[in-house]
């Protein structure tokens, strides 16, 4: 069976339904003329333009769902993933241009690797900033004894040998990742957590996809184009980006951990996050410290959904943290350990 009819592509749309155009004509174009299943969900609650893109799309088939409320990144491809019928579900962001198409390189080595739930291609940057255009996106995020995720080949050259190897990895880079059919029903709480919203929800699920069994891989593909950030910097202000990635990494990790984790990686992401606040905020800058506030805040109104989490998630979980770390986890030096502070962890 050929790649285009064993993969649905969901794509989330809020309010800009000029980059979905590019996107899924981009598809189409790799496709030579035709598109897979493609899924939009509107998370505008009834954006006119995007609507209106999408019934142009309609005599190709392509699917479109609105959601009552905005429900952010997570909650929209919660929304759209079950109308994805085919056996690899691509979850695409709306700012993914493809210049020649990558899946038949995730299919191929998904199909030589049946433990492989969910497989990151390879993405180039492409938003016209100095130092980053042109270059890796990254390939594949590993967790580190502080308790924060390193993007392997982060803003690397685009011929950089770390992008031609495929490689396990701690989890998928969320602009454009391919999931098994199965490992999402296989998975204990699902896809996303609806509440993250935005910011770590792909993460997450990876940490609970190697916990249930499953593995996740960075594969060197024909590349497609990011405009890394064309939707972020546009509906989100800074200090509310970190204040839900800051929740929600806690909040994975209360729930995703065992004693191994919450022992040594949890406190250090706690102690590397103190350092920081204090640190910016003896430059006079209090957006981190306001952040970590909220989020601690936050966490304290959903202890109760954590605890449901946790028990579903360990008491399906195949493989332990020291199993896990020995795959996943990449050491990190004393200066790096002093850039994670002086950045946002």
């Amino acid at each position: 069976m050929k790649t285009i009819d064993r993969i649905s592509v969901l794509i989330t749309a809020y309010k800009n339904a000029e980059l979905v155009k590019q996107c899924v004509d981009s598809l189409r174009a790799a496709f030579g003329g035709t598109l897979p299943e493609v899924v939009i969900v509107d998370d505008a609650a009834g954006d006119v333009p995007t609507r209106e893109l999408a019934e142009s799309y309609a005599a190709e088939g392509v699917k479109f769902a609105v959601m009552p409320e905005n429900g952010g990144f997570a909650g929209a491809n919660n929304f759209g993933y079950p109308l994805c019928t085919r056996e690899f579900v691509a979850l695409v962001n709306t700012d993914i241009v493809f210049r020649e198409e990558p899946f038949t390189a995730l299919v191929e080595f998904m199909d030589a690797h049946p433990q492989a739930g969910v497989a990151q291609g390879t993405v180039i940057v492409r938003n016209g900033q100095p130092g980053a255009d042109g270059r890796l996106n990254g390939c594949g995020s590993f967790l580190t004894p502080l308790g924060n995720n390193t993007c392997l080949g982060w803003l690397a050259p685009a011929d950089d040998p770390v992008g031609s190897e495929a490689r396990k990895c701690f989890a998928a880079y969320g602009a454009m990742f391919m999931i098994r059919r199965g490992v999402v029903e296989s998975v204990p709480c699902g896809l996303f957590h609806g509440f993250f919203h935005t910011y770590y929800e792909e993460v997450n699920f990876c940490h609970r996809a190697w916990l249930a069994g499953w593995e996740v891989w960075y594969v060197p593909t024909p590349p497609v184009d990011h405009a890394h950030g064309a939707t972020m910097e546009r509906f989100y202000a800074r200090e509310d980006v970190l204040k839900r990635f800051y929740r929600n990494i806690r909040f994975s990790y209360r729930t995703c951990f065992g004693w191994r984790g919450r022992l040594t990686v949890a406190p250090m992401f706690e102690l590397c996050a103190m350092a920081q606040a204090a640190l910016q905020l003896l430059r006079g800058n209090g957006t981190a410290f306001r952040a970590h506030r909220w989020a601690l805040r936050d966490l304290r109104r959903l202890r109760g959904e954590a605890v449901t989490v946790r028990k579903a998630v360990q008491s399906a979980r195949k493989v332990s943290d020291t199993e896990l770390f020995r795959v996943v986890m990449r050491r990190r030096t004393w200066r790096e350990f002093w850039d994670t502070v002086r950045s946002n962890v």
